[in-house]
């Protein structure tokens, strides 16, 4: 049916714009308040362009919309949903309990096999009486 196949190229979009860590983040921070490219790049630790190419990806997929204040220009998740729906998907990345007890037991065995190679081997004493040969 030719309908799954739009939605599911239009969601594959929608993955691929989300799939830059530095665009999460840049959602995640427009969740709370309409920031300027400014106030981004120091939240984010990044430079002004690189802010400003991540905008533009966002922009051009109308998740993000700028607004202008005189000469400053602000921008804010066109739908805050957004964020919230990247926040639920922790819960897929998330290892359960089963699988962070199998993670510490593999790591403490890690640990003692790996652990054991690493430790010093005693130095082999030389004998200090002399050898006596045998015929």
């Amino acid at each position: 049916m030719p309908y799954r196949a739009v939605v599911s190229g239009e969601l594959a979009k929608l993955f691929g714009v989300l799939s830059h860590p530095i665009r999460i983040r840049i959602v995640e921070e427009l969740q709370r308040e309409d920031l300027s490219v400014g106030a981004l790049k120091d939240i984010l630790g990044i430079t002004h362009a690189a802010v400003s190419q991540q905008l533009s990806v966002l922009r051009s997929h109308h998740l993000v919309v700028e607004n202008r204040q005189g000469r400053n220009v602000f921008y804010h998740l066109r739908n805050p949903l957004l964020a919230k729906w990247i926040m639920e998907g922790l819960g897929f990345i998330m290892p359960d309990a089963l699988e962070v007890k199998n993670m510490r037991s593999a790591i403490k065995n890690a640990q003692t096999v790996w652990g054991s190679e690493l430790k010093p081997k005693a130095p082999v004493k030389k004998s200090t009486t002399p050898k006596v040969r045998s015929k």
